[in-house]
């Protein structure tokens, strides 16, 4: 809906300006010298207007909502390039004037200019310039109003959409994770296991002090041995590290190799 708004916005901003100077120009027809020259004095008004009709949106994005400005400054300017020839032809051809006569003879006073002694004046645009114009402009307004153009370069942090859609994501990734562990219970200390363990470390040649200081620290079972680290065990019964580790290590193995 974003990026329909965006090409809504694009289209309509130069439709509005080409169709007003349409209406001027129907206006014209079969009128006498004074109402062509107070029309003049209108399309002139309306050619400054619609410059500013152009500038004015990008100035209240740009204050209001600063995050935003790339974004609409590419639909705008994508909407001017896509949009405009399809205007320029659909506001010539119900301005009396058939729509191919631009591709043919150009536009007559199109643009407006100060000519000798400070007057403002029509400025012809020859259809030299305006077709490669037209082309040139449609082409880039295809490329600007791409929606991977648009997420490149349109968007200067996340979109709503996306950190919504993470957020979603995330949610349902701990659900199914506390769903997934809801069942399971750490290991309970309890008498076999505390044999199991007793027997392990004297298989492995392990002195009854040494055993007896891990049981009493609270490891009860060959799991809680093996998820020790060697620091730990190495504090807990004065082995020094090495010893630590081989003896973890030993664990291990019984757990990966046997029916444990």
């Amino acid at each position: 809906m974003r990026y329909a708004h965006g090409i809504l916005i694009g289209a309509v901003i130069p439709g509005v300006i080409f169709l007003v100077t349409a209406a001027i120009r129907i206006t014209s027809i079969g009128a006498d010298a004074l109402v062509l020259e107070a029309l003049g004095d209108i399309y002139t008004i309306w050619f400054v207007t619609s410059i500013a009709i152009a500038i004015l949106p990008l100035l209240l994005i740009f204050i209001i909502r600063r995050d935003m400005f790339r974004e609409f400054l590419i639909f705008e300017a994508g909407g001017f390039g896509l949009f405009s020839p399809i205007w320029i032809f659909i506001a010539t051809d119900i301005s009396g004037t058939p729509w191919y006569s631009i591709l043919t003879d150009g536009i007559t006073d199109g643009l407006i200019g100060f000519g000798p002694g400070g007057i403002i004046v029509g400025i012809d645009i020859s259809n030299i310039i305006l077709i490669p114009f037209l082309a040139i402009s449609f082409i880039i307004g295809l490329l600007f109003l791409r929606p991977s153009f648009i997420v490149k370069y349109g968007y200067t942090g996340e979109l709503p959409e996306l950190t919504d859609l993470k957020a979603d994501a995330d949610r349902k990734e701990e659900s199914f994770i506390d769903a997934e562990v809801t069942d399971v219970k750490a290991p309970e200390t309890t008498v076999d296991s505390i044999a199991a363990l007793r027997d392990v470390l004297i298989e492995h040649g392990t002195t009854d002090p040494i055993i007896n200081l891990i049981l009493n620290s609270g490891i009860g079972s060959i799991t809680d041995l093996a998820s020790t680290s060697a620091d730990q065990l190495s504090n807990l019964t004065g082995l020094d590290k090495l010893q630590a580790e081989q003896l973890i290590m030993v664990v291990q193995k019984k757990i990966w190799f046997s029916d444990i």
